[in-house]
């Protein structure tokens, strides 16, 4: 189910003020514990080794994250950093189990992917639009390839804009160019223009159908806990914490687990 979907269908079930900022968050509450407790997606990279031993881990990773590191077919120990000695906690990981360390040399790491929030990226102010090459031109940029836009340019709005590609150029005072799809700005007239440019939020919910549904109870279940009426607030959150036991279920019997064997014991 998409995340726009939960929200739509918890509104017509109970219409209510909050905005869709907020819904987008409580979203997020529910795909982080899942993302972090229940559904895990791990991942592997190959890392060099800096001449003094010292590796820099993935971006957003820290060593909590960190599942196992392996350098020469040996799988370090994650240490406190106390371990180290005082004058070391400058790094993000360090190799210090005896080995010698050479650079150039690569580290193997696997690690639990962080979650990701909902990117809720907006774009407002100045544009130059080109309907014929399919591109705008704005000064400052927090969007990515493959995003989905929606741009309102006067009166004008056209939803469902994808964004094939980002150039940046430092000359001038539009760095930023945007390639949409063919044909895709046909309706803007205007070349120069002001207007806002909004991301719209394709994500989907961690979890798949019959499951999903707890975004639902959840949000209903913050609506009715912030008006103060706790009798629908139970009711809600119950039926959320029912659909979450339900899944936690699910993943434990459909997931991989580690086997555990003894060798050479009798």
């Amino acid at each position: 189910m998409y995340i726009n979907e939960a929200i739509e269908r918890a509104d017509s079930y109970y219409p209510n003020e909050y905005d869709l900022t907020e819904k987008y968050l409580w979203c997020d509450e529910v795909s982080s514990m899942l993302a972090i407790e229940d559904r895990r997606i791990y991942r592997e990279r190959r890392l060099p080794v800096s001449r003094d031993g010292t590796i820099l881990l993935p971006e957003n990773v820290t060593i909590e994250y960190i599942d196992k590191i392996i350098y020469k077919n040996k799988v370090l120990e994650k240490q406190d950093a106390r371990t180290f000695g005082r004058n070391a906690i400058n790094v993000n990981a360090v190799i210090n189990n005896g080995n010698d360390v050479n650079e150039g040399e690569y580290i193997t790491v696997i690690y639990l992917v962080p979650y990701e929030p909902i990117r809720l990226v907006k774009y407002n102010g100045d544009m130059q639009i080109d309907t014929e090459t399919d591109t705008i031109k704005i000064k400052s940029c927090e969007f990515i390839t493959g995003d989905t836009l929606v741009i309102k340019a006067g009166d004008v709005t056209i939803a469902n804009v994808p964004l094939l590609d980002i150039e940046f150029d430092t000359d001038g005072e539009y760095m930023y160019k945007l390639v949409c799809g063919a044909g895709s700005l046909t309706e803007i007239a205007e070349t120069d223009t002001t207007g806002t440019i909004t991301r719209y939020v394709t994500d989907k919910t961690v979890c798949d159908a019959p499951y999903d549904g707890m975004y639902i109870d959840y949000i209903l279940a913050k609506i009715n806990m912030y008006q103060r009426d706790m009798t629908a607030y139970n009711q809600h959150i119950t039926a959320f914490n029912s659909r979450l036991a339900a899944y936690k279920n699910w993943v434990n019997e459909h997931s991989a687990k580690d086997e555990g064997k003894f060798k050479n014991w009798w």
